[in-house]
């Protein structure tokens, strides 16, 4: 496996990962596949449980039992790194507002990825610039890493330096989700009539975040 991604078990505690209220979640429920598990963390206490916002779906919260096994995944930014586990539902509450207790886990999963390290992909994405990134083109994604991805187009009007946003949907663990991420073109090359870019991320959310380090993940997992 390549030495510059390091996926391993760890003996690191839930709470070493210094995780603030507000910090999105992931929680995949065991028999659901579809997009319905985007939460948020209210806190925790110490070898006791963690308390996590209760999905939405369709306007309410979603319909769970207890004992319910789910998996959780995040990216923890002072660890700078994913991060998954096995959990259960332990109690739920609908008072004052809708949340979940879930069990502290036992282990954690910890996986990092230089943000210099890419994944090969064929990766179809909207490639958004002008002004108020009005216009709309489409172009391949080739490689792609935290830090930056390399596209292929047929004609992508745009010039080094400029400032553009991509738009894809990308599979991570069975689950389709879009990610938005603004980039600065840095480099833009023309060979048989396709133009090349090279594009830096700039800034994106912390839910695009974590599904971009996921995807970027599981597909170097393929090279290997």
């Amino acid at each position: 496996m390549n030495q510059a991604l390091n996926m391993e078990e760890k003996r690191t505690r839930f709470e070493d990962l210094r995780l603030l209220p507000g910090q999105p979640l992931q929680l995949d429920f065991d028999g659901y596949t579809s997009d319905r598990d985007k939460a948020l963390l209210i806190g925790y206490r110490a070898n006791q449980g963690i308390i996590v916002s209760t999905p939405v779906v369709n306007g309410s919260p979603m319909v769970l039992k207890l004992g319910a096994g789910l998996t959780v995944r995040l990216f923890a930014p002072q660890m700078n790194c994913a991060c998954a586990f096995r959990t259960e539902v332990v109690h739920i509450s609908r008072a004052p507002y809708s949340h979940l207790h879930l069990a502290m886990p036992e282990n954690l999963v910890l996986g990092e990825v230089r943000r210099s390290v890419r994944a090969r992909v064929s990766l179809i994405t909207a490639v958004h610039y002008g002004e108020g990134f009005a216009k709309q083109s489409s172009a391949m994604v080739r490689d792609l890493s935290l830090g930056g991805a390399r596209l292929q187009a047929k004609m992508l009007p745009v010039m080094n330096g400029e400032e553009i946003q991509l738009t894809a949907q990308v599979s991570v663990s069975g689950v389709e989700r879009i990610i938005n991420l603004n980039g600065i073109v840095r480099s833009v090359t023309q060979e048989d009539g396709v133009v090349g870019l090279g594009v830096q991320f700039v800034s994106m959310s912390d839910s695009d975040r974590i599904t971009l380090h996921g995807y970027v993940l599981s597909n170097i997992y393929k090279q290997n």
